[in-house]
Formats: C-alpha cells, structure tokens, sequence
C-alpha cells in the first residue's frame, strides 16, 4: 500500500507517492498524527514546514521517526535508510512551501 501527498495549485499538481509506512515516518517528522488520509491546512504549514526543516538537520529527529503503527488499516512495513528519510523529507517540505506560497494546504491519501 502506499499514499500520495498531492498539491492543486489551478491547472498545476504535485504528487509525491511513498509507502504508507514511510508517509507514517515523515508526518511524524512534520509533528503530525499518522493516518491513511488527512489534510494540513494552510493554517498548519508553517510549522510542519519548520519541524520537517529541523528534523533534515537532525540525525537524532530522524532516527525517531515512526517505524511502525499499530492502529488503523493495514500498513506495510520495509526499511528505509536515513538518506532516504532526509530525501523525502526535504521532497515533502518543498510541497509544503509551495503551498504557503499560493495559499493552500496539502492532502495525503
């Protein structure tokens, strides 16, 4: 299973897709609750946007990242390496800034 972390800005998308375990893992570094869907308001960027800032320059941050979840429906688990993790991270917050750019959120699901 994975998720999709999408952004409509008029007749402009941008999509990021990843395993649901790792969405898990960067809505963790971004101070939000896991879940198979959801939405971080424009109202909720900025924040999001300086966690995941200070957890791409962080070893520690990273390291505590979500690597499994229990509750809800199924999540697949696999290894990630922490380039990959500050790779992503970096992909996520870049969406994120676009966002507050144009002043809207962004969904996951």
């Amino acid at each position: 299973m994975s998720i999709t972390f999408k952004l409509e800005i008029d007749c402009h998308s941008e999509a990021l897709n990843v395993s649901n375990s790792n969405a898990a893992a960067l809505l963790a570094l971004a101070g939000l609750l896991s879940a198979p869907y959801g939405e971080i308001p424009y109202e909720q960027l900025e924040a999001a946007i300086t966690k995941l800032l200070r957890a791409m320059n962080s070893d520690p941050a990273r390291a505590k990242a979500v690597t499994s979840v229990t509750e809800g429906p199924r999540w697949s688990e696999g290894a990630r390496t922490d380039e990959y993790l500050q790779r992503r991270a970096g992909e996520v917050m870049a969406m994120l800034v676009l966002a507050r750019t144009h002043g809207c959120g962004v969904t996951w699901g």
